[in-house]
């Protein structure tokens, strides 16, 4: 019985192999995750000085602030018009440029590299690109069109401004997935639509478009979290002006902590901002059950 005993023994260092193979990208999830995440948790239940150091135990005080404060209800319901506004045209635009470079007698193209570049700029470049464009006095646009618009300082026009140069930023990652999509549906499907007379667009509605559903939904996920995440162009372009009119949650946060010193209202502004993000992301995979049909 012993005998058997010893021949089921694993050696101790069989038994943690697995783990040692997991240890660095542990590490360094533990160090660029884990822990930043745990930090600011415990820095939204405290009092905190200017230095960033944890004074003493608050306990819900930071919360009942932001959930009384009109800025914060602001910025929320602004992010939310804000991620109306661009998710649709994000997806919409690099829908119809996947269309438009979808040629499949051609293995390349050009235009396919032309429609790619914009993800080739970062968000700090592109959004001095569309600064310059939209400068009141010496702007391209206003040159072009014979007018001194002020179109970053006007609080009607300021956030269409932050989606249309972030629509433009996010082209090239659109249009990737939406071009990998149509290229996952099968000729048959064309050539009999084709062969039963059905025409372009009637094609793109019923056979398209169901069969890219996975695709599309991913871009949907993908798209809302990176546009709740929009701090680049306002920082550069409008600093959340004029009047708050483009004071999103991503900058929001980063001048309460950065600008105000209020670290740990700020962090408590984070942890709503997660809680929020992932009660969208829920609704958005139930309605997912519904409406995307894997092949």
């Amino acid at each position: 019985m012993q005998t058997q005993e010893k021949k089921y023994r694993r050696p101790v260092f069989t038994v943690i192999e697995p783990y040692l193979y997991l240890l660095p990208i542990l590490i360094i999830f533990g160090m660029f995750v884990y822990f930043p995440f745990i930090r600011t948790l415990t820095m939204s239940f405290s009092i905190v000085n200017s230095m960033g150091e944890i004074v003493r135990f608050a306990g819900l005080r930071n919360f009942k602030q932001l959930l009384t404060s009109d800025t914060f209800y602001n910025s929320l319901f602004l992010t939310l018009r804000y991620a109306i506004r661009i998710v649709p045209l994000q997806i919409i635009m690099g829908m119809i440029l996947a269309l438009l470079a979808d040629n499949r007698r051609k293995k390349s193209s050009p235009i396919r590299v032309i429609f790619a570049i914009p993800m080739a700029v970062s968000s700090a470049c592109a959004s001095i690109i569309w600064l310059l464009l939209f400068n009141s006095s010496t702007g391209l646009v206003n040159y072009i069109i014979h007018q001194q618009i002020n179109w970053l300082s006007d609080q009607r026009m300021a956030l269409n401004m932050i989606v249309i140069a972030s629509t433009w930023l996010s082209l090239g990652i659109n249009f990737i997935y939406s071009y990998s999509g149509l290229q996952s549906v099968s000729n048959d499907l064309y050539e009999s639509a084709q062969i039963e007379g059905a025409g372009y667009f009637r094609i793109i509605w019923h056979i398209t478009l169901p069969n890219i559903t996975p695709t599309l939904f991913f871009l949907l996920i993908t798209n809302t979290i990176g546009a709740f995440q929009t701090f680049t162009q306002v920082k550069l372009m409008t600093q959340g002006g004029p009047g708050n009119s483009t004071n999103v949650l991503a900058y929001s946060i980063y001048r309460e902590a950065f600008l105000n010193n209020r670290w740990g209202y700020a962090c408590a502004q984070s942890i709503l901002f997660l809680i929020i993000l992932l009660i969208i992301s829920i609704i958005q995979f139930k309605v997912e059950k519904k409406g995307v049909f894997y092949q």
